[in-house]
Order: C-alpha cells, then structure tokens, then sequence
C-alpha cells in the first residue's frame, strides 16, 4: 500500500540524501525510530530519465556499514564468495521488478542492467543492501549480512587543524590534506567585517566543502566514519568554549547540534563580546569562527552526529601545518 508522505518525511530525505530526489520515491524500510533508511524508487525521473537502482540506501549508519565493507575490499570479496549464476539470476529479479513499474506506452529511454545498473558481477554494495534489506531475494545481500559489522571497530581518525592546512590521517594510514587552516581562513574571508558577513560564512563553508568532496572521491573510506577525532591549538580553544572552562579534559565529546549552536554564536558576535565567552582563551578570538567552519564543515558533509575534541597531550606525536 503506497501511503503520501508527510512534509517532515520529505524534509528528512532530502537531508539525507543532500539535495530534492528528482523522481517519485516511498520509503520502504524505516528504522525502529521511524527514521528512513531504504527508498523505493520510481523508474523513470520526473524529466523522463532512466533510474536504474530501483532501491537506494540513504540511512546514515546503514552507509557506514557498507562504506567499511567496500574500502576493505568488499565489491571484489562478495562476487568472489557469491554464485554467479545465482547473481545473474538476482540481477534479472530486479530489473524485471523495476522495469513492471515503468509507465504502460512509455517510448523514451528505459533503464538498464540489474541491481545498481549493472548486468554482471557485483558493482555497489550499497544498491545490493538496500534491496535485501526492503526483502529482496539478493545473494549478496546475503552476503554482507553474514559480514562483522565493521563498525564494531574502534578506529583513530585525526583531523588536525593547522593555521595554513587541515591534515587527514586515517586510521587506515592514508592521509590528505586540505589547503586551509584557521588563521588562513580568517584573514581570507573573515577578516574585513565584524561580525563576518553571511555571505563570507558561506564562501568558507562553501570552500571547505569543495575540498572535502575532493578527499571523500581520493578516500572513499572517509564515508564509512561515524565519528572523528580533531586536534590542534584551535581546536583545544573549541573545546574551552564547549565546556565554558579553561582547562579541559583529554577528550571532550562535541555533538553535531553543539557545534551547530557555538558556530551560531561566535559567528554572529562582534570580536568585543566573542571575547567574553567562557574559557575561549584571547588568541583565538579571532580565529574561533573560522575553527568552527572547519569543524562544522567536516560533520555537515560526512552526516557525523558527534565528534571528540582532543588535547595536544593526546595528539604530541602529530604535526599540523
């Protein structure tokens, strides 16, 4: 039974997926909370172009679970261990499903391939997830459902915040760099206006996300996180003014919605009463907002819910530009 979809639902695919679906969609698998985790896709986009993945997985943790499995070599483990005929026999399930669903006298374009588009093998877990966790008869599904979530291990993920640069260093042992920093991003941006404008606040937010679309193409992996760690000397400052003192414990826990709330206010206060925060030490009022970009870019792209604020005694063997 096809049920319309209430306002707020829509609003939370959108955040979810980052932009308005371009086609008619339900959501067919929820988690206990109500929250959207698989959408049933139409076949054909508003403008009349082919969907091929009739399933889409947007659930965040559900993501990261996959994420893990495919940067840990995944796609190629599971057409290993599957059956290729009983994957072709899959690919031919769905396509035949999907394809029932296009419009009686449609002559466009029409979409092609199996689960994910493809006809042979196994190309996105991500599709292959979300078709048997909506009940479909998927051997890879299968597959990944036997897998140890690889989220049940704890890794280190640093992101340290320099003046000049921001580094990555997974806990995979890659690392990336992005070319900003606090005081960089400050004198670019946020510097010619007290408080800064809107319009700069969102060049910087803008900028930084460029960048980290960048490090999530290089480091797929990225995607697959839950959490991240940060460090530096601004970020210590960040984490005085989460906790209103100024010493603060090795790690202090930053929630998505705190960050949000501390970007809100040092961004819309005027350098004199910035100052006045509690436990924002006077060196880096100046460049606090800019810090606050950073980290509030990082969790905004990559759907983090919280993120750990660490200590330079905790990070001493780490380098920031």
């Amino acid at each position: 039974m096809i049920t319309e979809l209430t306002p707020d639902e829509r609003a939370k695919v959108r955040e979810l997926l980052g932009r308005e679906p371009q086609g008619d969609y339900q959501i067919v698998v929820r988690t206990d909370l109500g929250e959207p985790v698989v959408l049933l896709n139409a076949p054909l986009l508003h403008d009349g172009t082919p969907m091929p993945t009739r399933y889409w997985l947007i659930g965040p943790e559900e993501i990261r679970r996959v994420g893990k499995l495919e940067s840990n070599g995944g796609v190629n483990a599971a057409e290993a261990a599957v059956d290729p005929f009983e994957l072709a026999a899959a690919h031919n399930r769905y396509a035949a499903e999907r394809d029932a669903a296009i419009p009686t006298g449609h002559e466009g374009p029409r979409p092609s391939g199996g689960v994910a588009g493809t006809r042979v093998g196994v190309k996105c877990l991500h599709a292959h997830w979300a078709w048997h966790l909506a009940g479909g008869d998927d051997p890879v599904g299968r597959w990944i459902a036997a897998q140890p979530n690889p989220l049940d291990t704890v890794s280190i993920d640093l992101v340290m915040v320099g003046t000049t640069t921001t580094d990555v260093q997974l806990a995979t042992g890659e690392s990336t760099q992005i070319p900003w920093g606090a005081t960089n991003l400050t004198k670019q941006w946020l510097s010619d206006h007290d408080p800064p404008r809107p319009d700069a606040l969102t060049n910087v937010l803008g900028t930084i996300d460029d960048h980290l679309d960048d490090v999530a193409r290089e480091y797929p992996s990225i995607l697959a996180l839950a959490t991240m760690t940060f460090a530096g000397p601004t970020i210590t400052a960040l984490a005085q003014v989460e906790i209103g003192l100024a010493a603060t414990p090795a790690d202090v826990t930053l929630t998505r919605s705190a960050a949000e709330e501390i970007f809100r206010l040092v961004a819309t206060e005027p350098l004199v009463d910035r100052a006045h925060n509690p436990g924002l030490p006077s060196e880096h009022v100046g460049d606090i907002v800019a810090t606050c970009c950073i980290v509030v870019g990082f969790m905004r792209r990559f759907r983090l819910d919280e993120a750990t604020l660490r200590s330079p005694s905790a990070t001493a063997t780490a380098t920031a530009g």
